[in-house]
């Protein structure tokens, strides 16, 4: 079923400013989930691979699958109800593996879609995009129309500005490195691949381990598996203008040899106070492992790797793989699938404060109800809200779950504010009353990372329409008063 959220132009808005500063708790936070059983996103017709899960501006899920022979839908939702999923015009023959397949990525209304067609690896990358759910598409764009050699798994991120930006592994077998690609047109065309890892020395991107792209700071970033003689690492690059990729960090201590590659990446999600945290994982330590690393990026001359903690007291844990990572505006969520007699989708959550080590020694399996194998999970947050899915071999579908993180209220403190959050015109907000050359971020609703940036010497920034399109926007800036969070949202007259 469908319906609109189309706001009629005869309903006017009232913007209102509400300066509050919020504190949020440092205990980890327990997720109650809305089910008592998982549900299916949609019937085993549109099949269970290669699940993907975005978010719209209003905070509902939305569910990327494919099914071999068929081609690829998406599943919106409305209210906690899915859609009947939608056909994605693409090309034929799209490549499905689950890990390395197609990838998703959204900005603002923008949902856009990156797919390889099978067999042709050097030139079948693909760019597509819908502003409406799904109900129409642009044409397929090639990223790589005329390369000779291999242009493959397009990982795809945006900008602050809305283009797009892929990571593909380019070259030809073995010599394969780390590439990134930048759209600066919407995605009609790319730049030609330019060779991300080159800060790192000695070695090489492993051929059908999946990269992670996140543009912040200013900065386009990538992590993707290095294999230099067999030693399969995790390498976070960055780059200012997406071009010289001239900083690089090892987030991976535990050195892990082996002589096939193991087709498995990492997850990248943006902390509000500016830390990256990263999952991925590793057999470094003899067993199969999910790990959490968080860095301090802001930056790009910091060596700081920052601390790597296993996700799990590995004791108890059994064999670990594709995790994913969420972060919110107060508490941090990971998944992944474990086998300990059978796969199941595991979760731990945090508060923010506490990573990286508050995901150590938790875990909770989510899927036991289920026959056959639970697997390759994502996770998103919006809120306090818990967005959850993976494919479930028994029933040929992709399985949801949402829930709640109790304790992960923002606290309202009584303090008066210190500073300012005002509307300028329809396309401008001011910062005011900030410390002077103050960092602050612009966060969604959600409290995903918008845009950063800095006071001028007299505490007071502007923001533009970019930054500003979003029902609520909330700005953590530090003042007087300290770190504060200010609000801008919308009420009806």
């Amino acid at each position: 079923m469908t319906s609109s959220n189309t706001l009629v132009s005869s309903v006017f808005f009232t913007l209102f400013a509400l300066p509050i500063w919020w504190a949020s708790s440092l205990a980890s936070a327990q997720i109650t989930w809305d089910f008592a059983e998982p549900i299916p996103v949609a019937g085993e017709e549109f099949g269970n691979r290669c699940p993907r899960l975005a978010l719209d501006a209003s905070g509902n899920p939305m569910v990327l699958m494919g099914k071999s022979g068929e081609g690829l839908f998406l599943a919106t939702s409305d209210n906690g109800v899915f859609n009947t999923p939608i056909p994605i015009p693409t090309l034929e023959n799209v490549f499905m593996a689950d890990a390395e397949g197609p990838s998703i990525a959204v900005h603002g209304s923008t949902l856009g879609l990156a797919y390889q067609v099978s067999g042709e690896w050097a030139t079948g990358g693909q760019y597509m995009s819908t502003q409406d759910g799904g109900q129409t598409w642009s044409e397929s764009f090639p990223i790589s129309p005329n390369a000779t050699e291999d242009h493959f798994m397009p990982m795809l991120a945006f900008d602050d500005d809305g283009n797009p930006f892929v990571a593909v592994k380019f070259g030809d077998d073995p010599m394969v490195v780390e590439g990134v690609m930048r759209s600066t047109d919407g995605g009609q065309t790319f730049q030609p691949a330019q060779p991300a890892s080159a800060s790192v020395g000695s070695g090489l991107a492993c051929e059908c381990c999946p990269s992670k792209t996140i543009f912040g700071h200013g900065r386009y970033y990538s992590v993707y598996r290095q294999n230099d003689e067999n030693l399969r690492d995790m390498r976070l690059v960055s780059s200012e203008d997406g071009a010289t990729w001239d900083h690089q960090l090892d987030l991976d201590p535990t050195d892990w040899m082996i002589s096939a590659c193991p087709e498995t990446g990492a997850s990248l999600a943006w902390l509000p106070d500016g830390r990256l945290a990263s999952t991925f994982r590793s057999s470094g330590n003899g067993a199969s492992e999910v790990y959490v690393n968080v860095s301090n990026v802001a930056s790009p001359m910091s060596s700081d790797v920052g601390a790597t903690v296993p996700v799990t007291n590995f004791v108890e844990a059994g064999n670990q793989d594709q995790p994913h990572i969420a972060c919110g505006p107060t508490h941090t969520v990971t998944v992944w699938q474990e086998n300990s007699g059978g796969w199941e989708i595991h979760a731990a959550s945090s508060a923010n404060d506490a990573l990286p080590g508050g995901l150590s020694n938790a875990g909770t399996p989510v899927s036991t109800s289920l026959s056959g194998s639970n697997l390759h999970p994502e996770v998103a947050i919006y809120g306090s809200k818990v967005h959850l899915i993976w494919k479930n071999s028994g029933s040929g579908q992709v399985m949801y779950l949402r829930g709640m993180l109790e304790g992960s209220g923002l606290v309202e403190s009584s303090s008066e504010s210190g500073a300012t959050l005002r509307r300028l015109s329809p396309d401008e907000l001011r910062i005011e009353g900030a410390m002077p050359g103050a960092n602050f971020s612009v966060l969604s609703s959600a409290g995903a990372v918008l845009h950063r940036g800095q006071c001028d010497g007299q505490g007071a920034a502007v923001l533009f329409a970019q930054f500003t399109q979003s029902q609520v926007i909330m700005v953590q800036i530090q003042s007087k008063m300290g770190l504060e969070m200010l609000k801008l949202g919308m009420a009806r007259n």
